[in-house]
């Protein structure tokens, strides 16, 4: 997904994840986990949505880095992060400007929640994509 990498993919897993509110009560499918939407109340909507598909801007960037890495910095691999890493662009001219936000839905059309200005996410693109423009 653009500028984000999901918590968790759409599809049911082989080992059952159940989230639990703090009542003991079971808010998810364990099976089936994926949760869309970062909306709602805390614990029984954002809490099993946060782990189980949000997409996370601050770990994008290190994917990136990580695949230039084990294809040893090779011009192909380079590009394909620099692609990658520009996918962010249209995060940074929407919502918080310049800024990226601390989590996307992972639905598409990927709206932008959380903290609208995450440090982490947005030092770690600038960071990265320095590194890029170095090799």
């Amino acid at each position: 997904m653009p500028g984000g990498l999901r918590s968790l993919a759409p599809l049911p897993v082989s080992v059952p994840l159940p989230v639990y509110s703090n009542d003991g009560r079971l808010i998810n499918n364990p099976p089936e986990p994926y949760w869309p939407r970062y909306e709602g109340d805390e614990d029984t909507r954002r809490k099993p949505a946060y782990h189980n598909g949000t997409a996370w801007t601050w770990t994008f960037p290190t994917f990136c880095e990580a695949m230039v890495a084990a294809w040893e910095f090779s011009p192909a691999a380079i590009s394909a992060a620099k692609a990658y890493l520009g996918s962010a662009e249209k995060i940074l001219n929407e919502g918080c400007l310049g800024q990226l936000p601390e989590v996307l839905d992972g639905d598409a059309p990927h709206t932008q929640r959380g903290c609208d200005a995450q440090a982490w996410g947005a030092t770690e693109a600038l960071r990265v994509w320095k590194l890029l423009g170095k090799v």
